[in-house]
């Protein structure tokens, strides 16, 4: 591998260290520091274990990383299977021309012929396929050098699909409007196409089904979308969109987030004591007189109880299993019945 010359020397330090770690640090194949000059010349290959990039014009690597996976990170891969081996950039890179190269094991198909294999990328918002121009199933290695222009967040290899990606996103928003949030969203082509889940969540770990609307089915132009959140919390409140199709493929949105007020922590309103529930009782402490309300996550209420100050015990033996949001009039809470 050749670098250019203006290679420093803290990356020059940082690729000894990965050398005499290479055991330890087998998960994350490299890192270049941002700040640190890595710059891929013109048709010089550059390896990362078992991923070639050969670029046909210069390919700056500042900030990345590329970490080699068993599991796929980006939810589908043109609707179809795919290998066992991803290489996960940590974010999405500057616009890449050239060849890709992704070699795999026989145990890393998943079931899919050799001679269908094709690398798929994705692009930050959907999976592409490129065409392949080598296909060796005896070194096990597939070769694409049809790319100019792209950008890359994950590659692997998929079985070749008669068709692309079932919708191709075009832009997602979530804009506060008042106390509520709106959601807007817009597709540039669908193909079977069944309908759209809007999912929220207030740590961006855990998402729960807020709502949902049929999709085009199928439409070569542009499709346009909206929902609103009447009932978002106070703090932090991530939204996607997955969209569902009619053959049970799934793709899913970019995260958003949007941020109501924090309450002031020094002016609790309401204490719960055991979340998540264990029995048939809701233990609560209230340091005012005040009306909670109890909701489902996707806004329908269940019950408004008046609270004198002090501790409080309310039955929820009808309660259905599951997640709610107990809101007062300062804040929301999450609270669990298990």
């Amino acid at each position: 591998m050749q670098l250019n010359n203006n290679l420093t020397l803290q990356f020059r330090l940082l690729f000894i260290s990965l050398l005499a770690l290479s055991t330890a640090l087998r998960a994350q194949e490299i890192v270049v520091s941002s700040g640190t000059t890595l710059q891929i010349s013109s048709n010089q290959k550059f390896h990362v274990s078992g991923l070639t990039l050969t670029p046909s014009a210069a390919f700056d690597m500042d900030g990345l990383s590329i970490t080699k996976k068993d599991i796929i990170t980006n939810p589908s891969t043109s609707g179809d299977t795919s290998i066992s081996r991803h290489y996960l950039f940590n974010t999405t890179s500057p616009s890449y021309s050239g060849t890709i190269e992704v070699n795999y094991l026989d145990a890393e198909l998943n079931g899919i012929s050799e001679s269908d294999l094709e690398v798929n990328y994705h692009n930050g918002t959907d999976w592409q396929q490129i065409a392949t121009a080598s296909n060796d199933a005896t070194n096990n290695y597939v070769v694409s050098n049809a790319i100019s222009g792209k950008l890359l967040q994950e590659i692997t290899l998929a079985e070749a699909s008669s068709g692309p990606l079932p919708v191709t996103w075009l832009d997602f928003t979530a804009t506060k409007q008042g106390d509520s949030v709106a959601l807007d969203w817009s597709t540039a082509q669908e193909l079977n196409t069944l309908d759209f889940i809007v999912l929220h969540s207030i740590d961006g770990q855990l998402f729960e089904h807020l709502l949902s609307q049929p999709a085009a089915g199928n439409s070569v132009s542009e499709s346009y979308y909206s929902a609103m959140h009447t009932r978002p919390v106070q703090g932090n409140n991530y939204y996607r969109i997955m969209q569902r199709d009619i053959d049970g493929a799934i793709d899913y949105s970019d995260v958003r987030l949007v941020v109501f007020g924090l309450r002031n922590p020094f002016a609790e309103d309401l204490f719960i004591l055991g979340n998540p529930i264990v029995g048939q009782t809701l233990n609560l402490k209230s340091t005012i007189n005040q009306t909670i309300h109890l909701y489902t996550m996707v806004g329908s209420l269940c019950w408004s109880k008046q609270l004198t100050m002090g501790q409080q015990n309310i039955d929820v033996t009808d309660l259905p299993k599951g997640t709610y949001l107990l809101r007062t009039s300062q804040a929301s809470y999450r609270i669990i019945k298990l």
